[in-house]
């Protein structure tokens, strides 16, 4: 028997608990519900902080703009993180994907930093960094203001363009100039379809990182590993592709100067920002701290997180497990020839947040299949798959088996029988999670070569069951004791920005938490 679980590439998960048993929930009018984590006041509470008003620390702030939440961190010059907030990343669902304008993904940002702030220790913020979704473009008008909706990556338009696109430079020539297999998901794409659709052509195309650095006060800029995702970029050329701009008939110029994360891109001056958003029911006091911080774009979000959790060798992997699975690997320049080889492979490359590196890149949809056969089965969150986690182990799935079809494909559960129980499909999809992991590490240690560590992020890392299964891949597994990876890199690269780092390789390493198998 084969069980459809249909309405996958459309329904991303819209609540998920992260981080420490100390949380709460805050109603905000309008806007749903924020999740606040703080150390910071944990320690209050237990006296820990005792004078620390009459020495301030330097602080820095980090936000993670993802598919699912926006994420905000603050940390020292130490790495220690001190707060962290998220709410949700609001879309409009359509038939082809999602979009959402850039003053909702701003909005987001502001409260989530907000939040973040409130609940950190006294002290200037010296430094923020923001990472975010690739793919996703906010598109300006020639007075700078958004000018259309921001598509979804995920979004299905694009697919004749991306047709068009193969058809004019070939899948191999497109791959040798962008380390990128042709497709939709491609921000060069979605712009033919806007020009063809919408119209008129936008003066700047930004990704939604440097979208908010810019609104927050930030030149314009694009920062390196976000513009490797977008089909413009000849990435050996560490340029432009002018033949792509005038295929999708934009001007040069369309795409901001590159630069690499950790630019100092000016300082935060919010006054343009809450006008963008018309407005916010939070206290802008709170928010005022982050007035005349350095300001800095850390980049496409996994590999942000894999500098926030220290995965920067090449020895080492970082397997983030969020809503979509990204395995990461740091590797010397490739030339044309080493890109067209990677992407036959089934990898993506970019320029990596660690200078004088490219990403290889490789992703699978784990938090998009965990979250829905636990909505299958009548639950939701992090607590419910521990739960599971607990009461599975040691049941087999026997044939019962969850196909997960690709990120464009609904999963499917194959194999039912009158035995079925709850803990044997949870098996079943951990398993399934599990096996795409391992086929995806083979591929990007069979190019770049054996590696020896395997770092674990994510939300989805707290599964026990996920953890036990990674066991033995690479010669050490470590699932480092960050509560939000990418927010915590983006923090550290707005230390760069604010002069306290050299680069991702001097950042300040996280203790390892026990595995607990």
């Amino acid at each position: 028997m084969r069980f459809q679980i249909g309405d996958f590439a459309r329904s991303f998960p819209s609540r998920r608990s992260r981080g420490p048993d100390l949380r709460a929930t805050v109603r905000l009018p309008e806007h749903g519900e924020r999740h606040v984590n703080s150390r910071a006041l944990l320690e209050r509470a237990e006296g820990k902080l005792t004078g620390m008003a009459s020495k301030a620390l330097e602080l820095l702030l980090g936000v993670d703009v993802g598919t699912t939440r926006t994420k905000a961190t603050v940390v020292d010059a130490c790495g220690k993180e001190f707060a962290w907030a998220s709410v949700p990343t609001r879309w409009q669902q359509l038939a082809t994907g999602a979009e959402t304008s850039a003053e909702q993904l701003l909005r987001a940002v502001l409260e989530a930093a907000a939040a973040a702030l409130e609940a950190a220790p006294p002290g200037p913020v010296v430094g923020a960094g923001v990472t975010s979704l690739a793919e996703t473009a906010v598109y300006l008008d020639a007075g700078g203001r958004p000018a259309a909706p921001c598509i979804a990556w995920y979004d299905s338009r694009g697919q004749e363009a991306a047709a068009g696109l193969e058809e004019t430079f070939g899948a191999e020539g497109f791959s040798r100039h962008t380390g990128l297999a042709v497709s939709a998901m491609c921000t060069i794409a979605k712009l033919k379809w806007h020009l063809a659709k919408r119209g008129p052509a936008p003066r700047s195309v930004l990704s939604v990182a440097d979208w908010v650095v810019h609104a927050l006060g930030g030149e314009l800029a694009s920062e390196a590993s976000l513009a490797s995702r977008t089909g413009a970029l000849d990435v050996p050329g560490r340029r432009w592709w002018g033949e792509a701009l005038e295929w999708a008939g934009v001007e040069a110029g369309t795409f901001p100067p590159l630069v690499p994360a950790g630019t100092s891109l000016g300082k935060a001056t919010l006054d343009q920002a809450f006008h963008l958003v018309g407005g916010l029911d939070l206290d802008q006091n709170v928010l005022a701290r982050l007035e005349g911080a350095a300001l800095t774009s850390a980049g496409h979000d996994h590999l942000c997180a894999a500098a926030g959790v220290g995965a920067t060798s090449p020895a080492q992997v970082l397997d983030s497990c969020g809503t979509t699975e990204a395995l990461v690997r740091a590797v010397g320049p490739l030339d044309r020839d080493g890109l067209a080889r990677a992407v036959h492979g089934g990898l993506c490359v970019s320029w990596h947040t660690v200078p004088g590196h490219d990403a290889l890149l490789i992703g699978n949809p784990l938090g998009m299949v965990l979250d829905r056969v636990l909505r299958l089965l009548g639950m939701a969150g992090a607590e419910a798959a521990e739960q599971l986690d607990l009461r599975s182990e040691g049941v087999a799935p026997g044939r019962l088996r969850v196909v997960s079809n690709g990120f464009s494909g609904d999963p499917a559960v194959e194999g039912l029988h009158p035995e079925v129980c709850p803990e044997a499909l949870w098996s079943a999809a951990v398993e399934e999670v599990s096996a795409n992991a391992a086929a995806a590490l083979a591929v990007i240690t069979d190019f770049g070569g054996p590696a020896e560590e395997l770092l674990l992020s994510g939300g989805w890392a707290r599964s026990a069951g996920l953890r036990r299964r990674r066991l033995g891949l690479l010669p050490r597994l470590r699932w480092p004791a960050v509560t939000e990876a990418g927010a915590r890199g983006a923090a550290l690269f707005g230390g760069c920005a604010a002069g306290l780092f050299e680069g991702p390789t001097v950042f300040p390493a996280p203790a390892d938490q026990p595995l607990a198998l």
